[in-house]
């Protein structure tokens, strides 16, 4: 493993500049398919998690099915995948719930990464395979 800010085998929500990413980053639509063909790199960042948690909700379904469809794989690779999910937006948490502040407007991570998120450190959140 490299040096991001990233636990292996959980997804890591972190802020854009604020953290350690990744190398090879994807798109939010490049994700869904890399994980749909089980052809995902031990270390990858994806972006575009405001427009998922913004604008597009058929995006945001697809994402969510295909995390839950692909859970039980993505926690029997060895070694276990170091997943970032990278926004440009402030991380805002009030007790087990987080949100991402984008253009002045709170949007809750809980559909698409569950009840289990949990603050790893300052701009980095972290939830298990299992949404």
């Amino acid at each position: 493993m490299s040096d991001i800010d990233a636990v292996a085998g959980m997804y890591n929500i972190i802020v854009s500049g604020e953290r350690e990413s990744a190398e090879y980053r994807v798109p939010v639509e490049e994700f869904v398919t890399k994980l749909k063909n089980r052809d995902l790199p031990d270390e990858i960042c994806v972006a575009g998690l405001e427009e998922v948690l913004t604008e597009d909700e058929d995006l945001r379904d697809q994402l969510v099915s295909a995390m839950r469809q692909e859970m039980d794989y993505l926690n029997s690779q060895r070694p276990l995948p170091a997943i970032q999910f990278v926004v440009d937006g402030d991380i805002q948490g009030a007790g087990d719930s987080f949100d991402v502040e984008i253009d002045d407007e709170f949007h809750s991570l809980e559909p698409i990464f569950g009840r289990q998120i949990k603050k790893r450190d300052s701009g980095w959140l972290v939830a298990p395979f299992r949404v």
